[in-house]
């Protein structure tokens, strides 16, 4: 369980995280327990000693995202390699006197 110490007073959740604008704490199961929303200034927040803050959980559309990303630049990268299996063909072909 993790504190977070704000005004003097604690708040305890299973995991603590912080953006930044906002400090959410949530419990074992995933329900919100206390949020500290629109933060310009997190001086006055502090987790118990030795803790971290959590990260946040990327969306659904954020691993879409990013899946299709990454599928862009394999695709680009098959594309590279290709073109080079294409131009040692065409200059093989060269060598052989062309296509009759």
């Amino acid at each position: 369980m993790k504190k977070l110490i704000y005004g003097g007073l604690e708040f305890k959740a299973e995991k603590i995280i912080k953006t930044e604008t906002y400090i959410v704490g949530y419990d074992i199961n995933g329900i919100e327990v206390f949020a500290f929303r629109g933060i310009s200034d997190f001086t006055g927040f502090t987790l118990d000693d030795g803790q971290e803050f959590d990260k946040e959980e990327p969306t659904q559309d954020e691993i879409l995202r990013a899946k299709i990303i990454k599928d862009g630049v394999m695709m680009q990268l098959q594309l590279a390699q290709q073109q080079k299996i294409n131009a040692n063909l065409l200059a093989q072909i060269a060598k052989l006197g062309g296509v009759k």
